[in-house]
């Protein structure tokens, strides 16, 4: 029997959660995770929550549209967007899925490729999977060949040996929290989780359940509607220890990784620093400089599958010109916005022009953004709020409660901090200041991925 923690989150994790736009996508992973041990109304809970305020994210194709199906048996969620209580929406998204064909791996002989019992033992021989990382989409493939062979045969697919056997398999070595909305996301699978076969498979009851939904529903409420219980050490010095000490455990279980004993530097002078400022021609913001004392650089800290850049000492600290890329700014979590393109041309998005790189590897690098271009950022965004209506007003006062605290703590504010991931999909997360960046460090390194480490 595998423990239920080891499928729902903690309550006390969801509390601690820092930014709104990630207790978004907790919400919805607790919505998609009961509707997979088949406690639907649970899983409806969990979505009216995501409903009841303007949502930050559009998150119709990271699992809500998955849980069409289930709804159409049941009942929709109050809040649902009427567009995916549709006849139409719901055809084309099952036209979509039929048009997918199964998905073979790429290592399956184009021979053995047989939607039969031949085809479920090539796709399960743990002789044929050379990768772990092709187990669950070899299994579900054939989960799906085993509930067409049921339907086939006019039998119940929750109640077929085959499907409960390539269920139970699947349910040993569970995938990861992100791949739970690819399993969820085939129409043919409805009915065997909605009968609460998995629950059956890992022998959680009914009541450990219900409890566990209630606990979760209602740290879920509390963090959604007013903010997190904690986000760890108060001060500068007790974040950089828990980022160390986080680190350098996690460096520990990974064996590709050479061990570290300390993520800290030297000191920074006052002189060091007064330089630094000189070079720069600013003064920089009283948290990092209360860093620069601390630990002048910083090695990478664990952010949850790796470390990531070095924070730069006071030698290596210089400004950067990014005017070249046109990057754009973007504070504030509204993906609403994508769907809001006639606003790119009632106001002109503005760009970064220069930054201070305090650390980088590779493709990633952490800045600090100056009063100037914060000054831009603010009046962008005045900008959009005047021109949007009511909702999305309501979407944007959201965004910066979440961001700086109040709208009087982003009005009075001159530095944020951002990370800059420029890899197959570029990212870019923005942070009141530094010290909020560091707490969201602290918290990644604590939090993250430390599940599939352990179990690597």
């Amino acid at each position: 029997m595998a423990p239920l923690s080891r499928f729902l989150d903690e309550p006390e994790y969801v509390l601690s959660i820092p930014h709104l736009h990630a207790v978004e996508y907790c919400i919805l992973g607790l919505a998609l995770r009961f509707t997979l041990l088949g406690r639907i109304d649970t899983a409806r809970d969990f979505t009216e929550l995501l409903y009841s305020r303007p949502p930050l994210q559009n998150q119709e194709f990271v699992g809500l549209r998955a849980l069409v199906p289930y709804w159409r048996k049941t009942r929709f969620p109050a809040g649902t967007p009427d567009k995916l209580k549709t006849d139409t929406y719901f055809n084309e998204y099952i036209q979509e899925k039929q048009q997918e064909n199964l998905q073979w791996p790429h290592y399956t002989p184009v021979d053995r490729r047989t939607e039969d019992e031949a085809g479920m033992t090539a796709l399960l021989s743990p002789v044929s999977i050379p990768y772990p990382q092709f187990r669950i989409p070899a299994q579900t493939a054939a989960l799906d060949i085993a509930i067409k062979l049921a339907e086939k045969r006019g039998s119940e697919p929750s109640h077929d040996n085959k499907v409960l056997e390539i269920l139970a398999a699947i349910a040993e070595r569970f995938p990861n929290k992100w791949e739970h909305a690819s399993l969820i996301e085939s129409p043919s699978r409805v009915s065997v989780f909605m009968s609460g076969a998995l629950a059956k498979i890992w022998g959680f009851g009914d009541q450990e359940l219900d409890s566990r939904a209630a606990e979760l529903l209602e740290a879920s409420r509390q963090r959604f509607w007013h903010g997190p219980s904690t986000r760890g050490p108060d001060t500068l010095s007790g974040l950089l220890q828990s980022c160390n000490d986080d680190t350098v455990a996690s460096i520990a279980l990974d064996q590709e990784i050479e061990n570290i004993a300390s993520l800290y530097k030297p000191a920074a002078t006052e002189q060091e620093i007064l330089d630094l400022e000189d070079r720069l021609g600013v003064n920089l913001p009283d948290d990092f400089k209360a860093f620069l004392r601390i630990s002048n650089g910083f090695e990478g800290i664990w952010n949850g599958y790796f470390p990531g850049p070095p924070l730069r000492s006071t030698a290596e600290i210089d400004w950067l010109e990014y005017s070249e890329y046109e990057l754009m700014i973007d504070q504030l979590s509204l993906t609403w916005m994508d769907n809001q393109p006639e606003l790119d041309e009632l106001v002109e998005v503005p760009i970064f022009t220069e930054v201070i790189c305090i650390a980088s590897e590779d493709i990633y690098d952490v800045w600090l953004i100056p009063p100037e271009t914060t000054q831009q950022m603010r009046d962008y965004y005045k900008r959009v709020y005047d021109l949007v209506d009511d909702h999305g007003k309501r979407v944007i006062e959201r965004a910066i409660d979440d961001f700086a605290g109040s709208w009087q703590e982003w009005e009075n504010m001159e530095w944020f901090c951002c990370s800059w991931a420029c890899g197959g999909s570029a990212q870019l997360d923005s942070y009141k200041s530094f010290k909020t960046w560091l707490e969201n460090e602290a918290w990644d390194a604590k939090n993250v991925g430390r599940e599939a480490l352990e179990s690597a």
